[in-house]
């Protein structure tokens, strides 16, 4: 549902008095090593090419207030370098990994299908039904990035934020904001590039209710 107090382009914080506005940017990760694996928890770092994607997905984004990161390499290495520059503090939280694989972490997507091609068939054509690599399953995931949203929205209130991350994380957030079924359907029609980056601003108002409202793309993506 639309705010109808929210600013047109929904881009400054404003301080209400009857709400107040959040501000967050997330920025998915630009190439890491490990191409063609099933990455997940696995620590890849990021490549030369990926750092220069991501300073090139945030120009003009001189406003951030706190920079907060997955942990992992192919998000905080540049998570810190942009925090640093900015001079502004830097959140490393493991509420936003990408979703752990488990078995299948860390492997080709090659061999995986060499190994497990009709297991992973069925996995993929809906995730939600189970949890053949032993790790977590899509319903743990998707709890987690709802809880990671909700104190994110807690902690962070009314403030500019960029948010580092990866591809599942955002898709499931889209997932939670758009309120979409749980089914494969989003998993495979959205596509997020290296470095994509969407905002999401939130009106809060007086009985503490959140109305976010999503603005993608925000510039060129790779």
């Amino acid at each position: 549902m639309a705010n109808p107090e929210q600013n047109q382009d929904g881009q400054d914080k404003a301080a209400l008095p009857h709400g107040v506005y959040t501000r967050v940017d997330f920025l998915r990760h630009g190439l890491p090593d490990g191409h063609g694996c099933l990455r997940g928890h696995t620590d890849f770092v990021i490549t030369e090419t990926g750092m220069m994607q991501m300073e090139q997905a945030v120009l003009g984004l001189d406003d951030i207030e706190t920079v907060i990161s997955s942990p992992l390499q192919r998000c905080s290495h540049f998570a810190q370098s942009f925090a640093e520059k900015c001079r502004q503090p830097l959140s490393l939280n493991p509420q936003w990994m990408e979703m752990n694989f488990g078995d299948w972490d860390g492997q080709s997507h090659q061999s995986l299908w060499d190994k497990h091609g009709s297991t992973l068939a069925k996995y993929w054509e809906n995730p939600w039904l189970g949890n053949p690599h032993g790790g977590e399953s899509l319903e743990a995931f998707d709890t987690r990035i709802a809880k990671a949203w909700q104190c994110l929205l807690s902690e962070q209130l009314g403030k500019r934020l960029l948010v580092v991350t990866h591809a599942g994380v955002m898709k499931q957030l889209l997932r939670l904001l758009l309120e979409l079924p749980q089914n494969a359907n989003y998993l495979h029609r959205i596509e997020l590039p290296y470095a994509a980056r969407y905002r999401v601003t939130v009106f809060t108002d007086q009985q503490g209710q959140h109305w976010p409202q999503i603005q993608w793309p925000i510039q060129q993506q790779f």
